[in-house]
């Protein structure tokens, strides 16, 4: 009967061992997987930099290649559009325009067109959202939300901008501000626009890039402030912790930024009487959020998912019928990221990370360290009772 006995507790702790292993294990994996697409990768030890007027930096590193993960999942959303025009706030005011928001799901598209407006003026653009339908225009509304343009020397812009609404049945309208006053509305004023949670299929398919960081040399640093001063380059992007700044180099081109959260930057270009590809330089310093994990970045050009150059010399080589392309070059200071546009009309260029998750992850670590322990101590306690009920041999 002893033996019967022990057998059953034997069993019943073995039984528990193996319950509170699985468990752990699973919730360990299950979430070490989620958080290891998203980290960033191992960044080479930080060289001596220098910073020139136009926001790059400049490095004397030796040439690396480190390669990361990135996870993309395809979605297929309806849409609905609202149509408006671009009206002066004030009879002061010149010139005219017209805009369209693209609504899919809870992210709002908005694309902008103006002409003879003010000549190479910075525009602020924001996208008003009120449960009425009417509103007083004000200099109130003339945060920006949506982000900034310049106009052409002309006079002249077209620009897409991109940001997220909450659900809801909501009107929407635009106010275009210069100079801290009030210049285009909307027309009508706003429009009524029910917000639904986007829908997503589960036939989605996952394509796993493979994100290839170079590390800068000085004769590519050379080459990218060549391409600055000819004008090659004709805006750069700086994205950092408090946010993105745009320095605009060539007047014939209208650009526009935006960063509607964390984990996304949108930045619109379009170009008047311009022929040939040029080259939109974005730089995003370490402590960018999420837009400095390099390990889930996406980069998106109309709304198209593009493939990463192989090196410099195909970006600047590049001909107005090669395909658009990017390509991230690793610094002291965070990334250069470099896109290639093979022509003009307007282009939106997007660069999207997924959420973090280790806020899931850290509300698990107690329950994992228990598990462990509740481990150890069976272990003990079997090991023990073992060792007590082994008989003795008889020599």
């Amino acid at each position: 009967m002893k033996v019967a006995r022990r057998t059953a507790q034997a069993f019943a702790s073995m039984v528990l061992l193996s319950l509170l292993m699985s468990g752990s294990v699973f919730a360990y994996s299950t979430h070490f997987s989620q958080l290891s697409s998203s980290a960033p990768p191992l960044v080479a030890d930080d060289k001596s930099s220098t910073t020139n007027s136009a926001g790059s930096t400049t490095s004397t590193t030796e040439h690396e290649n480190t390669q990361v993960s990135n996870t993309q999942t395809a979605e297929n959303d309806g849409e609905h559009t609202l149509q408006f025009k671009l009206v002066p706030a004030t009879a002061a005011v010149l010139g005219k325009g017209e805009a369209e928001l693209e609504i899919r799901g809870t992210d709002v598209r908005v694309h902008i067109q103006v002409e003879q407006a003010l000549k190479s003026a910075t525009y602020m653009v924001t996208l008003v959202v009120s449960d009425t339908s009417t509103f007083t225009v004000s200099s109130a509304f003339c945060a920006g939300s949506l982000g900034t343009f310049v106009t052409s020397d002309a006079g002249q812009d077209e620009v897409t901008m991109s940001t997220t609404v909450s659900t809801g049945t909501h009107f929407l309208g635009l106010v275009l501000c210069t100079a801290g006053t009030p210049a285009f509305v909307s027309d009508p004023l706003t429009l009524q626009a029910t917000i639904t949670t986007a829908t997503t299929t589960q036939s989605e398919t996952e394509q796993t890039n493979q994100v290839d960081t170079k590390q800068e040399n000085q004769q590519e640093q050379d080459e990218i402030k060549s391409a600055e001063d000819s004008k090659q380059i004709p805006a750069v992007v700086s994205v950092s912790g408090s946010g993105a700044a745009l320095t605009q180099l060539d007047s014939k081109f209208s650009v526009s930024v935006s960063r509607p959260g964390d984990n996304q930057l949108s930045v619109s270009i379009s170009g008047t009487n311009v022929t040939g590809p040029r080259l939109l330089l974005i730089n995003v310093t370490k402590d960018a959020g999420a837009l400095s994990n390099l390990g889930s970045l996406r980069v998106t050009y109309d709304g198209n998912q593009i493939s990463e150059a192989s090196s410099l010399s195909q970006i600047f080589s590049g001909t107005s019928t090669s395909p658009p392309s990017y390509l991230i070059l690793a610094t002291s200071s965070g990334v250069q990221l470099l896109v290639f546009i093979p022509h003009f009309s307007s282009h939106l260029i997007q660069l999207l990370t997924p959420a973090a998750t280790l806020g899931a992850f850290t509300a698990e670590v107690p329950l994992l360290l228990a598990g462990f322990a509740a481990m150890a101590v069976v272990s003990a306690a079997l090991y023990t009772r073992r060792k007590r009920f082994t008989p003795a041999v008889s020599p």
